[in-house]
């Protein structure tokens, strides 16, 4: 296999001590490896792959490493080190090695040592064939002499093999558990097993291996941790208690070796009874540190990758920040094992940190953490900083406070991140957890806190956006609407989205001169603060023009050129002059571009009101010249004149666009009102509630609605009376 001419220099030494070295292409070693038979039956072999290989795993897969004929050894480099990270899942490291390629010196020794291996192997092969041939032919079983005591089978064996009495003290070995132990004559001989693992696993290693009851002083070189964890005292999933864990056939166990580096056995025991009759146990160790620590490190990625997928679905959900802080914090005392997990947004004009959302489990936040002065305690000094802090011994720490609580909790590391953006603290998130957090672990948190604070910036954004769109809609709408005498208006307005975007839609009624009011219902082409300055030209145009002369005919054409001369957006317009002088009351009314108002008589009779009379004239801002024709009609009392703006009718997908007789149809089937009810209210929320209904969250539009119902007059007062129930904004 093509190594690179330094790899090739680097093995020529195996040449001279008699190996054949060849380099030959990727397929070429496919078709020399097959040429020489099965897995098993080849020629000893070692493989060198090129870094330069863009998927190394395949190949080795390919090339089927056996520990009897073949090991291969992959270069990497900085570009194909991720795509070499699941070598450990396919073969264990006697087979293949990763080798870095800055490092090619090693790879002689490395060569050596494989191909020792093979040997080894094969010549373990070859024994335990010897055995088989020897007792089928039913001679007697060779025992290998020593102070193994064990046969040659288990004695050359490549898995540890231990014989125990029934204290679980050791009484032989084999060559390869003497080697994961460290075990030596005459002194490890009598001790028990359980001695070389720490003191915290032993009862339950005993129990698993069918022996008494631990002793708690221990007789064997002790590691320094639990089974479960990893040696840096991180949580190692899927390994809490032995024989839990389904994927295993046997449980295992974790020690620390002599030379600190951590060791992971699975251990196999079988009772077996010696040839004078005694009664022992063979345990048979497996050293599975590589593949354990493997999954280990993909539990611990799916895990970090489930826990940002959930904070992720949090911060972006369409709920209050408030709950979705919550539901982060709930995600992370999940899955980091958290006692506590909690949020504090500062409260800049008070230079205070607001505790937001916090889980906590077996114990509850007292007040004191409730409102945090900004450079106080350890979360003040971090908002303050802008730092995190970080530690893996939150017990005796001074700058965790509530010691009292941290040690009842057993509570080992403490997280804190200040939460920024664009160089801004909007707060900070802490974890307290019951075991050390790995460095993966604090990056995620730290991914974890900048997602955090994007959420809460995004929030406070859309908080400024709706206040500002509120300012800027709120003056474009009348504050209260008046109640001529003989006459009740109502009017209901509910802006499209979540209220960031500013309406075109907007209504309005002012008194003119002689007991005679004007009322106007618009919609602005557009939306946003260019549809709120036309929204205002209009309005004040409207209401300057009808000083001078209120009659449509004079005042539409104002509007129109106001609008041509400001190159404005067009808009649409149903105008009224209502004259409560008159009895009935008499009303002039025309329409430009805007969909046709309703009249809904007394008796429940409806009617399109410009199709009736024949009223329409062009947007407001489209055509030079345009005119707009008027038509007078009058309302007596329980008459009603609806205006409306198409929300209503084109409110939502085209296939769902409904047309005007349809609301006729709803005023038809809409019932007078009851004792104490307002005509014009019970029209106007009739027809909201019926557009939400028909659109729900397909609403695409604006809606405003505008209903004029003449009443019988009390008392004959011609004042005005204002009033603000009607006015409310849905």
């Amino acid at each position: 296999m093509r190594a690179g001419a330094e790899a090739e220099a680097c093995l020529s030494g195996l040449a001279e001590a008699g190996a054949e070295v060849v380099s030959v292409s990727a397929g070429q070693a496919l078709d020399l490896l097959g040429a020489d038979g099965p897995p098993g039956g080849r020629r000893p072999t070692l493989v060198v792959l090129g870094a330069e290989l863009p998927a190394p795993v395949g190949l080795v897969h390919a090339l089927r490493p056996d520990p009897r004929d073949l090991a291969v050894v992959v270069l990497t480099t900085f570009r194909n080190q991720e795509r070499a990270a699941a070598l450990p899942l396919l073969a264990p490291a006697r087979l293949v090695c990763a080798l870095p390629h800055d490092r090619l010196g090693d790879l002689p020794g490395l060569a050596r040592r494989l191909m020792e291996q093979v040997d080894r192997e094969r010549a373990y092969a070859a024994t335990q064939a010897a055995m088989q041939e020897s007792l089928a032919s039913g001679g007697p079983a060779p025992r290998q002499p020593g102070r193994h005591l064990l046969g040659a089978i288990l004695g050359q064996a490549l898995t540890g093999a231990l014989l125990l009495d029934p204290g679980l003290r050791l009484v032989a070995w084999n060559r390869r558990a003497a080697g994961l132990f460290g075990l030596e004559e005459p002194g490890s001989i009598g001790r028990p097993l359980d001695g070389w693992f720490p003191a915290e696993a032993r009862e339950r290693l005993r129990a698993y291996l069918g022996g008494p009851p631990a002793d708690a002083s221990g007789t064997g070189p002790a590691g320094t941790h639990a089974p479960g964890t990893h040696a840096s005292g991180t949580h190692a999933p899927g390994i809490d208690a032995p024989g839990t864990d389904p994927s295993w056939a046997d449980p295992v166990f974790t020690r620390v070796t002599g030379d600190g580096t951590e060791q992971v056995l699975r251990l196999s025991p079988q009772p077996v009874t010696d040839p004078g009759g005694a009664e022992q146990i063979l345990v048979l160790a497996e050293d599975v540190t590589e593949a354990v620590q493997a999954r280990w490190a993909l539990a611990e990625r799916t895990g970090q990758a489930l826990l940002s997928g959930e904070v992720a679905a949090a911060v972006t959900a369409d709920e209050p920040l408030e709950q979705r802080l919550r539901r982060c914090v709930q995600a992370l005392a999940g899955h980091l094992d958290g006692a506590v997990a909690a949020v504090w947004i500062l409260d800049p004009p008070t230079d205070t940190l607001l505790l937001t959302a916090d889980a906590v489990r077996g114990a509850v936040l007292d007040d004191r953490c409730a409102r945090v002065p900004l450079g106080e305690s350890t979360i003040g000094r971090i908002a303050a900083a802008g730092r995190p802090y970080v530690t893996s011994e939150a017990i005796g720490d001074p700058h965790v406070e509530e010691q009292d609580w941290v040690r009842r909790e057993s509570l080992t590391a403490f997280a804190g991140y200040p939460l920024v953006i664009q160089g801004q603290v909007m707060g900070v998130l802490a974890v307290l957890a019951r075991h050390r957090l790995p460095d993966t672990g604090v990056r995620a948190l730290a991914g974890i806190a900048d997602q955090i604070a994007v959420a809460v910036h995004r929030d406070r954004l859309l908080e400024r956006l709706s206040a500002t769109a509120d300012a800027l809609q709120r003056p474009l709408l009348p504050p209260r609407l008046p109640e001529p005498p003989g006459v009740e208006l109502a009017a209901r307005y509910r802006p499209y989205g979540d209220g960031l975007q500013i309406g075109g839609d907007f209504y309005d009624a002012f008194p003119l001169p002689g007991d005679r009011w004007a009322v106007a219902l618009g919609d602005v082409c557009g939306k946003g603060p260019a549809a709120a300055a036309v929204t205002g030209l209009v309005r004040h145009t409207l209401w300057a023009a009808a000083q001078q002369d209120a009659d449509p005919g004079h005042v539409l054409p104002l509007v129109h050129r106001a609008l041509r001369r400001e190159n404005s957006p067009f808009c649409t317009l149903a105008y009224a002059v209502v004259d409560c002088s008159a009895e009935p009351v008499r009303v002039r009314l025309a329409c430009a571009g805007h969909p046709s108002p309703i009249l809904r008589r007394a008796g429940g009779a409806v009617a399109m009101v410009m199709e009736a009379l024949d009223g329409y004239g062009p947007a407001l801002g489209l055509f030079d010249g345009a005119h707009y024709p008027a038509q007078s009609l009058d309302l007596h009392p329980g008459d009603s004149l609806v205006l409306y703006t198409d929300g209503f009718v084109e409110g939502g997908a085209s296939h769902r666009q409904r047309q005007p007789d349809d609301l006729a149809v709803t005023l038809a089937a809409h019932l007078p009102p009851g004792p104490g009810d307002r005509q014009a209210d019970r029209i106007v929320e009739v027809l909201m509630a019926d557009a939400l209904n028909r659109w729900g969250d397909g609403l695409r539009d604006d809606l405003a609605v505008l209903a004029l119902a003449a009443v019988p007059r009390v008392g004959g007062g011609q004042a005005a009376r204002a009033r603000t129930a009607s006015s409310a904004v849905s």
